[in-house]
């Protein structure tokens, strides 16, 4: 999708916003461009994730520009769509993000929400990535969930009826985005999650979370991002190609690997204002931590060197992994313009992926909010996500909110 959808996009938002008041209809977007000098990307650690794990592009960039349209449908009914303007190959593409609906009165606390969306698994996930505090995503949320995972499926959770804030929650999901590598044919994904919180007085406020996302891959099955019929035709061209050892050197292709990935994530915020007053000043430490277990096989080619040498033996080779990984972020906001941060992130992956080598980013930043609507944020990270290669990168980033824009979660 090229400009056309764009000019289309833009016309139904324009649209929309004709519609009569009554209906409460939303039209917002976020602006976020900046500038970044670093090393290219080489994956990794020799973990299979595509350019949208990469982090941040070299030089100017127009990066994850969003345009959402939301409104209440009626007295039983919410909805919402978000489109992401991004880059790929040199070409801007528009891809829809989230386009659901959501019941607001169904008894018993109930909730159920349906067509595509963020899973709320995990802390960060289930944010949109304009309300970070930070430039882009912690290490391991881009290797183990291409930033963030979206998917078109269903979510039912209750939140009951305690003086502490309780949610419990299961979706069911298709599975046909990074990084789920299913066929798209039924469920080839599914989650629980628990999340509670509460204050320990009127300074301190605190959220723990624990949640499981599971994965059924299919062999030959790429899915990131929209771009499947072009990953589905590379697949023996560029991912199985070689030998299990040499495809360590480039990052095992995702196309090739058929069988369970489950993940188990914990998660905690603890947040301090004094006197409770969040507009002036406030610090807040978050944490996740992520287990990745893989069991399947992993199918690899190996090209005979004789009198045809186009002929290609298949191979599978089993595969039960256990990876695992972390963040610490530390954001102090000491005035109502100014912030500061600090966060620190690292991956332990199994073999064969990574011989002893642990990947990890530490990345420090300073950020100026004239406004809640506008953002200037300068940042630093030393990435050292590839073994040899120590890139120290800094990014100027400008982050704008254009309309009406709700109040960020916990």
């Amino acid at each position: 999708m090229k400009r056309n959808t764009l000019t289309t996009a833009v016309v139904f938002a324009a649209t929309c916003g004709s519609v009569q008041a009554a209906q409460d209809i939303n039209i917002s977007a976020i602006v976020n461009v900046g500038y970044t000098e670093r090393e290219d990307f080489q994956g990794i650690a020799g973990f299979g994730v595509d350019e949208h794990a990469a982090g941040l592009k070299s030089g100017f960039w127009t990066d994850h520009t969003e345009l959402a349209i939301s409104a209440p449908i009626d007295d039983m009914f919410f909805g919402k769509m978000t489109m992401v303007l991004d880059e790929h190959d040199g070409e801007t593409e528009i891809e829809l993000e989230e386009a659901f609906i959501q019941t607001t009165g169904l008894d018993y606390d109930l909730s159920l929400r349906a067509g595509r969306f963020l899973s709320n698994v995990g802390y960060l996930n289930g944010k949109h990535t304009h309300t970070d505090s930070f430039a882009d995503r912690p290490l391991l949320y881009r290797a183990f969930m291409n930033g963030h995972y979206f998917d078109d499926g269903a979510r039912l959770s209750w939140l009951a009826p305690t003086d502490v804030y309780l949610e419990l929650g299961s979706e069911l999901f298709k599975g046909g985005k990074m990084p789920a590598y299913a066929s798209g044919d039924g469920i080839g994904a599914q989650s629980l999650f628990v999340k509670t919180g509460g204050d320990f007085n009127h300074e301190h406020s605190w959220q723990l979370g624990v949640s499981y996302l599971g994965f059924d891959n299919d062999e030959g099955f790429c899915s990131d991002h929209g771009h499947e019929e072009e990953h589905e035709e590379e697949h023996h061209e560029e991912h199985d190609a070689g030998a299990l050892e040499d495809e360590h050197e480039e990052g095992f292709g995702a196309c090739a690997f058929s069988g369970e990935k489950d993940y188990y994530i914990v998660d905690a915020v603890w947040k301090w204002a004094p006197n409770g007053n969040y507009k002036y000043q406030n610090f807040t430490l978050s944490a996740e931590y992520f287990r990745v277990e893989e069991k399947g096989e992993l199918l690899h080619q190996e090209e005979h060197h004789d009198e045809n040498p186009a002929l290609l033996e298949e191979h599978h080779d089993p595969i039960d992994a256990e990876h695992s990984g972390f963040y610490l972020s530390a954001v102090y906001q000491f005035s109502p313009n100014w912030a500061t941060g600090l966060r620190y992130s690292e991956i332990d992956f199994d073999e064969p992926y990574s011989h002893g080598f642990t990947p990890s980013v530490s990345t420090a930043m300073l950020e100026y909010r004239h406004s809640h609507f506008s953002t200037v944020r300068i940042q630093y990270s030393q990435d050292k996500s590839t073994e040899h290669l120590s890139d120290d990168q800094i990014t100027l980033q400008f982050s704008m909110a254009l309309g009406a824009h709700g109040a960020h979660q916990f």
